[in-house]
Parts: structure tokens; C-alpha cells; sequence
């Protein structure tokens, strides 16, 4: 006979609540760093220098240049298009 799903007050059950909890950690980050745009598009630094930069926006803080995750994605998306 299955057991029945145990509900807690806030009407979620036990997957439930793991599961928005690891939504929630999961935060989308605003800006990365070039190195983090390099892996996450799978290119070297040089081609990103070369060939992407100009294509993203990208933030100076301090001595750093941060690329926004947004036109990232546009440029990831804009490359998977073209083949």
C-alpha cells in the first residue's frame, strides 16, 4: 500500500521544498568575467578578444571588464543560428 505524501503547512512536500530551495540558490549572475564568457561559449581568450568582445556589452569595475550575461546569451544564441 503506497504511503501517503506527507504535506507541511506551507503546502509544499518534502521534493517540493528541495526543489524551490535549489532554485533559489541558483542565482543568474548579471556581469561574469572574460574568462567565465571564454568557457561558457568554449572559446580561447584570444578569440574572444579578437572576435567576440566588440560583438557584447561590457561593464569596466576597476581594473576589470566584465561582459553582461544578457548579450552573452544574444551572441551564444546568434552563433548556434548561424551554424
Amino acid at each position: 500500500m503506497p504511503q501517503p505524501v506527507r504535506v507541511e503547512p506551507d503546502g509544499l512536500n518534502r521534493a517540493q521544498r528541495r526543489a524551490k530551495a535549489s532554485n533559489e540558490r541558483r542565482l543568474r549572475p548579471r556581469f561574469i568575467s572574460i574568462r567565465n564568457a571564454c568557457e561558457y561559449l568554449g572559446c580561447s581568450r584570444s578569440h574572444f578578444y579578437a572576435a567576440l568582445l566588440p560583438k557584447v556589452k561590457t561593464i569596466a569595475l576597476g581594473k576589470r571588464r566584465l561582459v553582461d550575461f544578457d548579450s552573452l546569451e544574444e551572441l551564444g544564441d546568434e552563433l548556434l543560428a548561424a551554424g
